[in-house]
Formats: structure tokens, C-alpha cells, sequence
């Protein structure tokens, strides 16, 4: 199952939940799982997830590790294992921009977020990728291996030798070196990113909205 649609196809199989059924406990349209793009909106994850608390979201969004969580998680690390240090860059949607480099974690700001264990968070300016992300929030994000696999077709985090930027990842038509970073906006046109040039890429835990700090 290589999209969103058909895990979230899988998932509603394997609950036993129709397709209408689950658009209506959604709020959604009868028709809306039959005609939805490949991936969701962020805040349909989230309410979903909410509704199907043992739903793997990494699973649903990228396709790692099992379907379900455990029924029982240990938790040992306590609260800081929810905060994140908020790095004072910003992730423009709309372009490539300066990466500012050799900043200290020890001196950010710290927020609080829904999800353990993640790596960082960073603002988000432009409005590239609206509707599903919108400018002003802020993305939680972990750092994956690119090298072993990239989750084509999802939006993940670029920090390039010329910007931090959000963009949805595909293969990219001028070969292997390359990837394709694409808008949702279709006011942007695509943008084919050298990996040579691509320091880390970083998976969207959750967008914030609001946030609140430590």
C-alpha cells in the first residue's frame, strides 16, 4: 500500500467501518473517501487520530511500522519527553531561503506537543502549501534516513545548503540525484532539489496552531 487512500482504505476494512460511515463520524461527505487525493489534511490526521486513539499515525501518513499501537505504552520519560525546542528558523513554504546555522538548542524556546519524542519544531512562513498547511503555524518534526527510504508523495521538512522549506516529495524526473519538491498551492511550480545539496529531511509529526511553551 504505497498512499494515504489505501491505508486509510485497509484501516477502515480492517475496523469493519464503511466508507460513508466513516466520512459521516467525520463530518465529512458521503463521498469523500471515494474522491480524496492521495494523502489527507493535517487536521483531518488529527481528528482522526483522536477518534482512533490506537491508530498508528506514522503508519496511516508514511507507512512505518504496524497499523496499530500497542494497547499498553510505557511511558518513563516523563513530561519533556513532549517538549521541543522551537529553532528560531522559519520554514518558508513559499521559496527557498537562508538556513541559519550553528544555533544552540540550549537557548530556544521549548513548546509543548502532542507527540513524544520528537526532534525540534519550526515556524512556518508563505502560503505555498495552503490550504492543508497554513502560514503562521508551526510544524513538529523527527529527522528520517533518507538514504534508507523517503515517503514519497507526503509533505516532509528540506533543510537544503540554500533554506529550510516544506514541500511534498516525489522522484524527480531528471533522475536519481534528484528530488521533486512540490506546492499544494498550484500558484508554485515544482522545484527539482539536487540531493548533494540536502543536508537532512525531516518527517511532520503534527502543525500547530497554537503553541504553548516551557
Amino acid at each position: 500500500m504505497e498512499t494515504v487512500k489505501e491505508r486509510l482504505l485497509e484501516f477502515l476494512k480492517q475496523e469493519g467501518i464503511s466508507k460513508v460511515a466513516f466520512a459521516r463520524k467525520m463530518g465529512l461527505s458521503d463521498a469523500y473517501v471515494s474522491t480524496m487525493r492521495k494523502s489527507l489534511p493535517e487536521e483531518k490526521v488529527v481528528k482522526m487520530t483522536q477518534m482512533f486513539p490506537r491508530l498508528n499515525r506514522d503508519w496511516l501518513m508514511y507507512g512505518e511500522g504496524d497499523m496499530y499501537l500497542p494497547e499498553e505504552v510505557e511511558v518513563d520519560a516523563g513530561l519533556n519527553d513532549y517538549f521541543v525546542p522551537l529553532l528560531p528558523v522559519q520554514a518558508f513554504a513559499g521559496s527557498l531561503q537562508e538556513y541559519s546555522e550553528g544555533i544552540d538548542e540550549n537557548r530556544c524556546l521549548r513548546i509543548a506537543t502532542p507527540v513524544k519524542g520528537a526532534d525540534m519544531a519550526i515556524p512556518i512562513s508563505g502560503d505555498s502549501m495552503e490550504p492543508e498547511i497554513h502560514n503562521g503555524s508551526v510544524a513538529v518534526i523527527t529527522r528520517i534516513n533518507e538514504a534508507a527510504f523517503i515517503p514519497w508523495g507526503n509533505p516532509m521538512v528540506l533543510d537544503t545548503e540554500n533554506g529550510v522549506l516544506i514541500k511534498v516529495l516525489r522522484e524527480s524526473k531528471k533522475g536519481p540525484k534528484y528530488i521533486e519538491a512540490v506546492s499544494y498551492n498550484p500558484a508554485y511550480s515544482p522545484l527539482d532539489i539536487p540531493k548533494s545539496s540536502i543536508y537532512g529531511i525531516y518527517r511532520i509529526n503534527c502543525i500547530l496552531r497554537q503553541i504553548s511553551t516551557m
